[in-house]
């Protein structure tokens, strides 16, 4: 039997019981996959809330993530609608009611308890687990969605701000949000 001598086995298992214990709440609304889509649809910026950015950040095919879409836009949480500009483009928006029902997510209370870890155990912990996340991403896929901050297609004069990968210009707000395309500026 194994026993919990390991760091390595003992981190795993508390990542785990961490993961149980801030879910535990979920199912009394959502399952666990359309809690996880619509948070990422909430903090996506308008280039990612489509439904193969979705399969990508749940890690999961994209037949999953439509019946996980087609679920939450059942519920009222979400709404599509084809994309002005690319009538092949699908865009997704959380509706007011899915915003407001974000207001009483069950994870907050994990959000909360890390919020209370000294700032200097908080920043070795978001890297560490990024770290972890990008390990166990299959091949090809990206592990974690970022802002614009640090990306490589992030093209800046002045004021203004522009995404290269998109060919778009970007608000101040739109770059804090999580982007599909985000790829890492070399060093």
């Amino acid at each position: 039997m194994a026993q919990f001598a390991s760091a390595p086995l003992r981190i795993a298992a508390l990542i785990e019981r961490i993961g149980r214990l801030a879910r535990a709440r979920e199912a009394a609304t959502l399952a666990p996959a359309q809690w996880e889509a619509l948070r990422f649809l909430a903090r996506a910026n308008s280039f990612s809330r489509q439904p193969s950015a979705v399969a990508a950040w749940l890690a999961t095919t994209k037949g999953t993530a439509s019946q996980t879409l087609m679920a939450l836009e059942r519920k009222g949480l979400i709404r599509k609608a084809r994309d002005p500009l690319d009538g092949r483009v699908i865009r997704i928006e959380p509706t007011p009611a899915g915003l407001a029902l974000l207001e009483e997510d069950p994870l907050q209370g994990l959000v909360e308890a890390i919020a209370r870890l000294p700032p200097l155990h908080a920043a070795a912990l978001s890297q560490s687990l990024a770290h972890i996340a990008g390990d166990l991403a299959p091949e090809g896929a990206k592990s974690v969605f970022a802002g614009c901050a640090g990306c490589r297609h992030l093209e800046a004069k002045g004021e203004a701000r522009r995404c290269g990968a998109f060919g778009a210009d970007l608000s101040g707000e739109e770059t804090s949000l999580a982007c599909v395309a985000h790829s890492p500026a070399e060093a």
